[in-house]
C-alpha cells in the first residue's frame, strides 16, 4: 500500500478514537427535596449546615448511575428578604449508590423564600453540581426546587414543588403543619452512556476515504505491472 494511503488509513483511525473519547459516559443523578422537624435525614451523608432544628427542608443527592462523579455540590439561596444563604461543598464524591445531603438554613420556610423578592412567584433555591464524571467528563448541572415535583399537593396556595420554602411559590410561612407533611419533591439528572454504533460522522469519513484508498491501491498494482 502507498504511503499516501496508510496515512490515509491513519486519520480515519485517529478520528475513530477521538470520536470514541467524546462519547458520552452516562449517569444519573436523583435529586431528593424533603421538609421535615428535626435533624438531617438519616443514611445520607450529612454536609452540614443546619441542623433542621425545630424544622426546615434537605436536599438529597443520589448518584444511582453506575460512574463517579467528583466535584462541587450546594445550592444557590437569596431568601425574599435578600440575605443570601447560598453554600458550596467542594471535593465532593459520589460513588455508585452513594447519597449526600445539606439544609439551606434552619426554618427554611420562614426566610420568605428563595429565588426572588417576597410576594412575588420565585424560582426557589438552585441546586447544582459542577464536576467530572469518571474523573474525564465535565458536568454542570443545576434545577431551581421550582422544577423539583412531588406530583402532591398539599393544602391552599401549595403546589407539588418549592418544598425547600414550605410548598409556597411566593414565600409565604404556610405553617409546620402544612409545610413537614409536604411530599418529597423528585428531580433526575440522566445521561445515556454511548453506545458501540459509529458515529455518523466516522461512516462518512471511512466511506470517503476507502474510495481513494482502493484508487491507489488500483494504481500501485497497475505501475507494478
Amino acid at each position: 500500500m502507498s504511503r499516501s494511503a496508510c496515512l490515509l488509513l491513519a486519520g480515519v483511525a485517529l478520528f475513530s478514537i477521538s470520536s470514541a473519547m467524546a462519547d458520552p459516559l452516562g449517569y444519573t443523578i436523583d435529586v431528593t427535596t424533603e421538609y421535615q422537624f428535626g435533624g438531617p435525614p438519616s443514611g445520607p451523608t450529612f454536609l452540614g449546615c443546619c441542623t433542621g432544628s425545630p424544622d426546615t427542608g434537605f436536599v438529597i443527592l443520589t448518584n444511582n448511575g453506575a460512574t463517579t462523579f467528583t466535584g462541587t455540590l450546594g445550592a444557590n439561596a437569596v431568601s425574599g428578604f435578600g440575605t443570601d444563604f447560598s453554600q458550596s461543598f467542594g471535593s465532593q464524591t459520589l460513588a455508585p449508590g452513594q447519597s449526600v445531603s445539606f439544609s439551606v438554613n434552619d426554618e427554611s420556610s420562614n426566610m420568605g423564600g428563595y429565588g426572588g423578592a417576597y410576594g412575588s412567584v420565585q424560582t426557589g433555591i438552585t441546586i447544582f453540581l459542577n464536576g467530572l464524571i469518571n474523573g474525564t467528563e465535565a458536568v454542570n448541572l443545576s434545577v431551581n426546587d421550582a422544577d423539583v415535583h412531588s406530583g402532591v399537593t398539599n393544602g391552599s396556595g401549595l403546589t407539588d414543588a418549592y418544598v425547600i420554602q414550605g410548598g409556597n411559590p411566593f414565600g409565604y410561612d404556610n405553617g409546620d403543619a402544612i409545610e413537614t407533611t409536604q411530599a418529597p419533591g423528585h428531580f433526575e439528572f440522566s445521561e445515556a452512556a454511548a453506545t458501540a454504533t459509529p458515529e455518523p460522522g466516522y461512516i462518512a469519513l471511512l466511506g470517503a476515504g476507502l474510495p481513494a484508498v482502493m484508487f491507489l491501491a488500483r494504481r500501485r498494482r497497475g505501475q507494478s505491472k
